[in-house]
């Protein structure tokens, strides 16, 4: 690649700071009944901490050091309490910063994730994280950028969802039902057997700002960016993977998570068949104890906080991530 300066970009919030909290509900109130909300898009969960950002700070340091800069967006001024802000290659941004006047302010993180190609200084590429990925082994940008500069994305089998499935899928499923459909339509390709891995994903900045002003979506786009909480009419981000590689920018790897369980014949069959593309895909979990020793295993794993996870369950997932990631980093005071 000509520039090989690979940013990472976090989407991080405080959900116990009472200024955020109070100013969340003030919004939810005035906007029931007029938005169609999607079940699960103001649940505690998406918005509670279990220190996640700093283990998953950690796996950079640890991981992929090479990494040029770490840019967490952020709103209300918030920052987190144990984050060394004098370390010179990470950054504070205020979503107030990178999105219009008129969606502030926002609680929905498909809102912000469109306004991300708005960071000052964010290098052409970059790695676009939640709090709950983590890096897990030694890893070369050729992990996720190939000799041309071409984004590898790696996904998730999917087909297309009759309207009755439709029905039943969750805010976030529909989001990326809506991103395959617009792409569909608009190359004739079809991308609906594409879905997320639940990975750390690369991302073209030049890109994602040629697919926000395409006419056919930039309404759509626009509309999208100020709804204040998710709602299932909206392109989930996954539709700028889908335009990279209708435009010859991305290249797509089939993600395969290893098979454990009863049936040990047919999960070593299987588990020899799609070996290459397991030692490469990303491990997604909500409860570390059901596959801890695939996890420590993985190259990439994300720790979703979903509504199952008690407070049992959360300690266990922190005490995993506490004994995966010890040593404190350069991101730490």
């Amino acid at each position: 690649m000509k520039d090989d300066k690979i940013d990472i970009v976090y989407l991080w919030v405080d959900g116990s700071d009472k200024k955020w909290r109070d100013e969340k509900d003030k919004w939810l109130q005035k906007i029931t009944g007029r938005v169609p909300m999607a079940r699960d898009s103001v649940a505690t969960e998406r918005f509670r901490d279990n220190c996640e950002l700093m283990y998953s700070l950690r796996s950079v340091a640890e991981c992929v050091p090479w990494v040029n800069h770490i840019y967490i967006i952020t709103g209300f001024n918030q920052v987190p309490k144990w984050l060394n802000t004098k370390n010179k290659r990470i950054s504070i941004v205020q979503d107030s910063n990178i999105m219009p006047a008129e969606a502030l302010p926002t609680f929905n993180s498909a809102s912000i994730e469109k306004c991300i190609a708005n960071i000052p200084g964010l290098s052409e590429r970059f790695l676009l994280m939640n709090d709950d990925m983590f890096f897990n082994k030694h890893l070369c940008s050729s992990y996720f950028y190939d000799s041309r500069g071409r984004a590898l994305y790696r996904y998730s089998s999917s087909h297309k969802f009759t309207p009755n499935e439709l029905k039943t899928k969750s805010a976030y499923e529909q989001q990326i039902f809506m991103a395959q459909n617009a792409i569909s339509n608009l190359f004739g390709k079809n991308m609906f057997k594409y879905s997320s891995s639940h990975g750390i994903d690369p991302y073209i900045k030049s890109s994602i700002q040629e697919c926000l002003k395409e006419p056919a979506l930039a309404d759509n786009f626009k509309k999208q960016i100020c709804n204040k909480f998710r709602t299932c009419d909206e392109y989930q981000r996954i539709i700028f993977n889908y335009y990279d590689y209708v435009t010859g920018r991305a290249v797509f790897q089939h993600a395969h998570a290893k098979k454990y369980g009863r049936h040990k014949i047919l999960n070593t069959i299987y588990n020899l068949i799609h070996f290459f593309e397991i030692q490469n895909s990303n491990v997604y979990v909500s409860n570390v104890i059901d596959k801890e020793q695939i996890l420590l295993s993985a190259p990439t794993f994300c720790i979703n906080d979903g509504p199952e996870n008690d407070n049992d369950i959360l300690r266990k997932n922190r005490e995993f991530l506490e004994n995966r990631f010890p040593n404190k980093s350069e991101f730490e005071k």
